[in-house]
């Protein structure tokens, strides 16, 4: 009877094996992340990433675990071990399927930013099925928008209308390129333009207004979420797209970011004030 090695005609069991090898201490050192910043379900996690998790999960895992020290390194922050265990459970569940950077940075911001305290883990659980629900685009979006220095030209911050929207003094208009530059991926292969090629639909303004259409339903998603309050596509997009921020797409940014700052003057202040470290004037600032 041939053995194991008389199989592998190809050689590769011993490269199969390195990757299982590597792959449990992966999965070790999540385990152990995770259970440092929720320590009463630490063994129950532990189990779920053995038995439920495949390395290319894994993978996306370990690369939130290591976004969240940088950004408690940052804040010097210590987790408390007493995170919500709901909110690690739909990190593993949901944010393990995403390779993408962006959004893997804004997975690590949430637990960051609920690892300090319980009370700040119960508030960011509510924005697990917003954040999971983001394509991409919409991600990079939301960090455009609200990391735009005019989005806090505001001269006196106080209660928004109607509890949703506040609104800056130096319009929020992005140019059509500028949006379409958004996108993480090859344009050419997703605009409905025959022959494009990414650099041609960002050159050809004659085809900005049908390249815009193809993210149209991404950003009016943003507004049914409540991450912006309002989109216009100025003459369809050709001429740009102006954005009225909200409230809770402010709140949803900042957490993501790993902070959590209250009330809304707060909000608005700190962003001034980051502002004012880089030198920038929020109410003169122009589109990047």
């Amino acid at each position: 009877m041939p053995d194991d090695n008389s199989l592998d005609v190809l050689g590769i069991k011993p490269l199969a094996k390195a990757v299982e090898k590597a792959a449990e201490r992966s999965v070790d050192g999540v385990s152990s992340f995770f259970g440092a910043i929720c320590m009463p379900a630490a063994e129950e996690f532990g189990l779920l990433l053995r038995d439920k998790i495949a390395a290319y999960r894994t993978k996306n895992l370990d690369a939130i675990a290591q976004k969240t020290k940088e950004k408690l390194e940052h804040q010097n922050l210590t987790p408390s071990g007493d995170a919500n265990p709901q909110l690690i459970r739909q990190v593993i569940e949901e944010a393990s399927w995403t390779s993408d950077s962006t959004i893997q940075s804004m997975w690590a911001g949430l637990l960051a930013v609920a690892s300090a305290t319980r009370a700040v883990a119960d508030d960011s659980v509510v924005y697990t099925d917003t954040l999971r629900r983001l394509t991409p685009f919409q991600a990079q979006f939301i960090n455009r928008i609200y990391g735009d220095p005019r989005c806090c030209s505001v001269n006196k911050p106080g209660a928004p209308k109607e509890g949703l929207v506040f609104h800056p003094e130096n319009p929020l208009v992005y140019s059509a390129v500028g949006v379409l530059k958004l996108f993480p991926g090859d344009l050419g292969a997703i605009v409905p333009i025959h022959q494009a090629t990414h650099e041609s639909v960002l050159e050809k303004k004659d085809g900005w207004g049908i390249a815009v259409s193809r993210f149209r339903p991404q950003i009016e998603a943003l507004v049914t979420l409540g991450l912006i309050y309002e989109v216009s596509f100025l003459r369809g997009g050709t001429d740009g797209i102006k954005v009225e921020p909200s409230l809770k797409g402010l709140d949803f940014y900042m957490r993501c970011l790993g902070y959590s700052v209250y009330p809304l003057e707060a909000f608005i202040l700190t962003l001034q004030h980051w502002c004012k470290l880089r030198g920038v004037d929020p109410f003169t600032h122009k589109e990047a």
